[in-house]
């Protein structure tokens, strides 16, 4: 079986009612009209390229004169010759004024070690005496002076150019001349002046340094005998021998008056807690004191004479002779304990006394003592002070003779780390300009701008080009895409029927195969028998809506549907011009009451379409639009299978407006790349104003640079269309 994919479509429509057809919609186009919105990435992406497909020739054409304009310039600059002359760097110090030594530079200062170097070699002091001995610049004969102009030092310097080799004590000293000769000359002439700079500058350091310490010396001299007389002036006035001895001595003095002092001052707080005692009056007291010896006696023989006079009075009574003796005797003994308690009384009193007296006497010691000592330290600190400024006035003097006989040594001294270790030599290649680099450069960046004022064209353009994108810019499905028909023949041959043409050239051209595809999609996406009127519209005249609106009446017809066509743009009618049909009658009629339906439909080119003409041109007609077109529409609905209308510009007229809200569903027709996104924003605004059906966006006129996904896929399935013999192509 030989059909093709159109064929086996029609097939399946044909066969199909409305309830069927629906089902055999797809799952993304059931109950809905267009196609799903592609992923943003996906549109943006999409759109670039397409505005780089079609910004191609002038994109080639900007990089092209770019490309060649930069090689003008580039044959016409002056060639420059740069020669390097590599010096090794010298990081260590003749001489340390700190301990005597060679110093090294460190790791951390290695950076300002070539950085230092680097802004030596651009000094005049280095550049001038480099210009002198090459006589790159002489004199004027009527001038005296012989210094060389700043401007002519500034235009050497400004050929100078330093790098260093990471890791090495290595400075590349380059030079760029438009002669190789002299740009080795000028290389090799600023290393060595930058040495010969180098070893005056460490040789003035030095002798200002010697001449400096030189004079330090003398003042350091003066100051050391006059810090070594005040020292001895001071010992012979306080007498001062070993001060270290003298210090220890009062300090061991003191350390003792404080101990006796201490000892007496506890002999005192006993006498005094005595002393206390004893004047209570208390025997009890005075018999626990270590002076209650005497009393103890006394104390006994009176207890044992009143246990005798007890037992006497408890014998014979109180008036026994016996009894009387013995109370003589324990009153005698009484008066003999009061006599020993005043007399122990009186001494401890006298001891109190005597014992303060000598604790005073050892505090005043020991104040005298420590005043020796306090003084003693006082004239100690100035002592040690003026010792200190002696001894450190010698050091310091000592140590500057030191340095000066090693700053005499250095003065003559030249290190030979600080050397040229390869001499510049000339370079026949030249450095600049970089004709390969340049070009190269010149060639993308140009294709870089090229690209980007292409996508900036395209932003700024508000016409609309890729059909993925018509989704997500105007929140309405895309039915399909038509390209662009060549001329006025291939129009009139997609209009005229296959059998009149004899042949199905047409049948199989991009036009044809996507009307189909549009076709198609508007009877899948029906439910039931809702699309019966279609209006074909467009936002402004010119759009191709006509000729979609006649291919798709054509179309409905060859499935076997009743189809009529309307001319409803009662402005500027076609319909009737294109297919060369009478205008007497038609929609302007039936809209007066001058003419029936049955009347004004006439015959199509092929069986089951029929064509209603605008009729005469009348302006009573289309104020009768607005309010009869609903009537007409389902009069014809009656007759026909499919009412295909065509309407004039929604842009500035009423009339399509007034179509769309009564039609079931209405189809914008858009031209890619010349109407404005912002009038078919306008006209489905419109659209969701008045509650009409949009079915959907189709994109006319789309080229391969604006639609190139599209041809891909449709070359692909024609290759495989059968010829006319039956055979299908390779």
């Amino acid at each position: 079986m030989n059909f093709n994919i159109t064929e086996r479509s029609d097939a399946v429509l044909r066969s199909a009612g409305p309830e069927e057809a629906t089902r055999l919609a797809p799952d993304n186009q059931k109950g809905t009209w267009g196609f799903p919105t592609e992923p943003a990435i996906s549109l943006a992406l999409s759109r670039y390229w397409g505005a780089i497909r079609r910004h191609a020739l002038r994109i080639a054409i900007f990089v092209a004169a770019t490309f060649l304009f930069t090689g003008i310039i580039l044959l016409r600059l002056p060639r420059k010759y740069e020669s390097t002359c590599v010096i090794r760097l010298d990081p260590s110090v003749p001489v340390s004024v700190v301990n005597n030594q060679p110093g090294t530079v460190s790791l951390d200062s290695m950076d300002v070690l070539f950085a230092t170097a680097t802004k030596e070699i651009i000094t005049p002091a280095v550049v001038t005496p480099a210009i002198l001995k090459l006589g790159l610049w002489a004199p004027p004969a009527d001038s005296s002076s012989t210094e060389v102009p700043r401007s002519f030092v500034a235009g050497i310097t400004g050929g100078i150019k330093t790098s260093q080799d990471p890791g090495t004590y290595l400075l590349n000293v380059s030079y760029r001349s438009s002669s190789p000769d002299q740009s080795a000359a000028v290389a090799n002439a600023l290393a060595e002046a930058f040495i010969e700079h180098e070893y005056k500058t460490r040789n003035s350091a030095l002798v200002s340094l010697t001449q400096y310490m030189r004079e330090q010396v003398k003042e350091l001299s003066e100051r050391m005998k006059e810090s070594q007389l005040a020292l001895n002036a001071f010992e012979r006035e306080n007498s001062i021998i070993n001060p270290e001895n003298t210090s220890g001595l009062l300090t061991q003095q003191l350390s003792s008056l404080q101990q006796e002092l201490g000892q007496e001052q506890s002999k005192q707080r006993t006498l005094e807690a005595n002393l206390a005692l004893a004047n209570e009056g208390s025997l009890d007291a005075l018999l626990v004191s270590d002076r209650g010896d005497s009393l103890a006696t006394l104390v006994q023989a009176q207890q044992q004479t009143q246990l005798q006079l007890d037992a006497l009075s408890s014998k014979y009574g109180p008036g026994n002779y016996l009894f009387q003796q013995k109370q003589r005797e324990l009153t005698q003994i009484d008066n003999s304990i009061r006599k020993g308690q005043q007399h122990i009384l009186a001494q401890i009193k006298a001891q109190a006394r005597a014992q303060a007296v000598q604790v005073k006497l050892t505090e005043r010691q020991l104040a005298d003592v420590k005043a020796q000592l306090e003084e003693f330290n006082r004239k100690g600190v100035e002592f040690q002070i003026l010792k200190h400024q002696a001894d450190t006035d010698k050091l310091v003097y000592d140590d500057l003779l030191e340095r000066l006989d090693a700053a005499d040594v250095s003065a003559g001294y030249h290190s030979t780390a600080l050397r040229i270790i390869d001499p510049a030599r000339p370079n026949s290649a030249p450095v600049y300009p970089r004709t390969k680099q340049t070009l190269m450069l010149a060639l993308i960046l140009s294709g870089m701008l090229g690209v980007l004022g292409a996508v900036a064209a395209d932003g700024m353009d508000r016409t609309l080009r890729d059909p993925r994108a018509v989704p997500s810019e105007l929140g309405a499905g895309l039915l399909g895409s038509l390209p662009e028909l060549q001329n006025d023949i291939e129009i009139k041959s997609l209009l005229t029927p296959a059998s009149v043409r004899g042949n199905d050239e047409v049948d199989g051209t991009p036009f044809a195969e996507s009307l189909l595809g549009i076709r198609s999609t508007l009877l899948l996406g029906a439910s039931g028998n809702s699309m019966r009127a279609l209006a074909v519209i467009s936002s402004r005249p010119e759009e191709g809506k006509t000729t979609i609106a006649m291919a798709l009446a054509m179309s409905m017809a060859a499935l076997g549907r009743r189809t009529v066509l309307v001319d409803g743009d009662l402005r500027r009618p076609q319909v009737h011009r294109i297919l060369d049909i009478p205008n007497r009658l038609g929609l302007s009629s039936i809209l007066q009451d001058q003419a029936k339906v049955q009347e004004a439909v006439v015959p199509g080119q092929i069986d089951r379409l029929s064509i209603l003409p605008a009729g005469p041109l009348s302006a009573n007609a289309r104020e009768h639009i607005a309010a009869r077109i609903g009537e007409v529409i389902e009069d014809l609905k009656s007759q026909f299978d499919i009412v295909v209308i065509d309407t004039p510009p929604m842009l500035g007229f009423a009339d399509g407006l007034n179509v769309a809200s009564v039609a079931d569903a209405s189809l914008l027709v858009v031209r890619a790349g010349r109407t404005s996104r912002d009038y078919v924003q306008q006209v489905i605004d419109q659209l969701r104003q008045v509650r009409a059906q949009l079915a959907g966006i189709v994109l006319n006129g789309v080229t391969p640079e604006m639609g190139h996904h599209y041809y891909y896929y449709h070359d692909g399935y024609h290759s495989y269309r059968p010829h006319r013999n039956g055979n299908h192509d390779a």
